[in-house]
């Protein structure tokens, strides 16, 4: 059994279980795996006993659904999952751009409207108060700190890294990371689905052709309060001079390997070598698309093992982003996780790692 003995958490064995059998068979994607993850009775102990030790991390999520954007209520259930999956803590993403936004007819994402002075500004902030509120009624702990994360851990409530994905509220002014930062955020995506004031994005045509100078402030300005870059959605010169500003290394929360699969939000193999080669960590998330499911999301994350080793590879599931197109539609399914990793063949170490150990390692670099 595993001896990483990290914490000791309350979540019971058999509630870690029970999410693997009956709630999970019905997972869209990948039925003959599935089935054998929920019907080998050593292999559900054995995830148990390992997210029972070893701290776990979702790299990305959201709390409420994109759908109800209307509300910035926390969903009820999400706490609930969490505990039911063995998921300690969620980097919970405020959405930077929330409101600009539209989908074409293919599916992508595209800026719709310019926003008004301060909207953004404003909505981001309505979005902390309510995950404030769910703090407040102690359906959450606010972590601030990898000992934080430890410590909501030990009492087995699940906690949450605040993060904004998209450095748009900004707008422009510096000195807002500090206010995010007081405000209990931990983890600024740089940018989104809009082409803002720090760089590009993968999904749209290059109009900076790298980081700005004023990105290169923001950058200098996260290393010294001690926050998380994330990475994710940077075009490749974006990221490339995130790397060379960066004194830490950087988080790329949620994505694929576009050696595999080529979609424009998935990172080509130099871009995870560079992150790596940084200190940084790739979050694979369970996107699902035709022919697609739990067993593709496993060889994303063999592919990262085999290219830069497990010491660079994270989960980070884009719920509720994401919507019906995952393999992973709850947090109660992150107990999949684990399951799948060791029935791969994974040892306990490096599933740990994978699972949070990571994130953890990078957290306390980020914030020593």
């Amino acid at each position: 059994m595993l001896k990483i003995s990290l914490t000791q958490d309350s979540i019971p064995r058999r509630r870690f279980i029970k999410a693997l059998t009956a709630e999970l068979v019905s997972v869209a994607g990948s039925f003959e795996l599935i089935h054998a993850l929920v019907t080998d009775k050593a292999l559900r102990a054995e995830a148990a006993e390992l997210s029972r030790e070893a701290i776990t991390v979702d790299l990305h999520c959201h709390a409420n659904a994109v759908v109800e954007r209307r509300s910035s209520k926390v969903s009820a259930n999400l706490a609930a999952d969490m505990k039911t999956g063995g998921l300690d803590a969620g980097i919970f993403a405020l959405r930077g751009d929330l409101g600009t936004l539209r989908r074409d007819s293919s599916g992508k994402y595209h800026e719709n409207r310019k926003p008004a002075e301060g909207e953004l500004f404003k909505r981001a902030q309505e979005q902390l108060n309510a995950i404030n509120d769910a703090i407040d009624e102690r359906t959450f702990a606010l972590a601030k700190s990898p000992t934080e994360v430890s410590e909501a851990k030990k009492r087995g409530t699940p906690c949450a890294v605040l993060a904004v994905e998209g450095s748009d509220p900004l707008e422009g002014d510096p000195e807002r990371i500090k206010f995010f930062y007081q405000r209990g955020v931990r983890v600024l995506q740089l940018m989104h689905y809009r082409i803002n004031e720090i760089g590009d994005i993968q999904t749209e045509a290059p109009v900076h052709h790298g980081l700005t100078s004023f990105g290169k402030t923001v950058v200098a300005e996260m290393n010294r309060l001690g926050m998380v870059i994330d990475t994710a959605h940077a075009s490749p010169d974006t990221l490339a001079g995130v790397l060379a500003a960066s004194r830490h290394p950087v988080l790329f929360s949620h994505t694929g390997v576009y050696a595999l699969r080529k979609f424009d939000r998935h990172l080509a193999d130099k871009d995870i070598q560079a992150i790596a080669k940084k200190g940084g960590i790739i979050g694979v998330w369970p996107l699902q698309r035709r022919g697609e499911g739990f067993e593709t999301f496993l060889r994303d994350i063999d592919h990262l093992k085999s290219l830069v080793g497990a010491d660079h590879v994270g989960v980070g599931t884009d719920l509720f982003g994401l919507g019906s197109t995952t393999s992973i539609p709850t947090h109660k399914e992150f107990a999949l996780v684990p399951a799948g990793l060791l029935k791969r063949g994974y040892s306990e170490i490096d599933v740990a790692k994978i699972v949070g150990g990571n994130f953890m390692r990078l957290f306390r670099e980020v914030t020593a």
